[in-house]
């Protein structure tokens, strides 16, 4: 059995907080996976080189031609920052994630495959960001197993680019004359990390907004590989992380 070596791309270790994780989708006697926060000196003892919201510039990443980024948007739109708080802000209908070799410019690199899943009524942006680690890590899985030996290939992207620019914590300030109804795609997109507030006779108040009871897993996800012109459909995400204790 062929034993895949990962290397998984931190801006510092201390951002890597889902091991079991890793364990559940990247198990040991199938994967061999280094977690570092410096671009590896000697890149090709890996299969592939996966930046984990990765912050810096890799030189040559391109020429490397195995370093994969997953972006969290359907490129050639929403190249950039802040993908998760846009795919609610902007009331998308499905969330997306795209996996690109790494280029030179940023998000731009040819497609390898794209996943997407409904976004329910009951999502919000911390539920969704521990959808994206699952998810990260199940195409990882899939790059693997469609190219167990090769390189993978890539369509280029087509289409109109977009661009999001960073967004700050001052961004999540809230204007409570408008209806809470306007208000409720911002509330959604919004993190524990930097919440949503506003400022009533000069006092600040935080907002938070989640559901009652946690929202479940797609029931399918649909990856589509452009290069290859197929499209597979997975349903097997709520048994795959059965007896999983990671959480958000």
């Amino acid at each position: 059995m062929i034993r895949h070596r990962i290397c998984l791309l931190f801006n510092n270790l201390f951002e890597f907080d889902f091991e079991e994780l890793v364990q559940r989708f990247l198990p040991m006697d199938q994967f061999e996976v280094d977690i570092v926060d410096i671009f590896p000196k000697e890149p090709s003892k890996y299969q592939f080189i996966i930046p984990w919201n990765y912050r810096k510039v890799i030189q040559k990443a391109s020429q490397a031609g195995n370093v994969i980024v997953m972006h969290s948007s359907e490129l050639p739109e929403g190249r950039g920052w802040a993908p998760i708080y846009h795919a609610f802000s902007e009331q998308k209908s499905h969330y997306v994630m795209t996996c690109v070799f790494a280029d030179d410019d940023v998000d731009t690199g040819d497609i390898i495959m794209q996943a997407r899943f409904v976004i329910e009524p009951d999502y919000t942006a911390p539920f969704t960001r521990m959808l994206d680690n699952e998810l990260s890590l199940l195409l990882i899985v899939k790059l693997c197993e469609q190219w167990p030996g090769s390189n993978p290939v890539g369509a280029k992207q087509t289409g109109t680019g977009s661009y999001r620019s960073r967004r700050y914590p001052a961004d999540n300030e809230v204007d409570i004359s408008q209806s809470l109804a306007s208000l409720i795609p911002h509330l959604r997109a919004v993190e524990s990390s930097a919440p949503a507030f506003f400022i009533y006779n000069n006092v600040k108040y935080l907002i938070e907004v989640r559901p009652v009871i946690k929202p479940s897993r797609p029931s399918e996800v649909f990856i589509e590989y452009p290069a290859l012109d197929r499209v597979d459909v997975w349903r097997d995400w709520a048994v795959y992380m059965d007896k999983c204790e990671y959480s958000i």
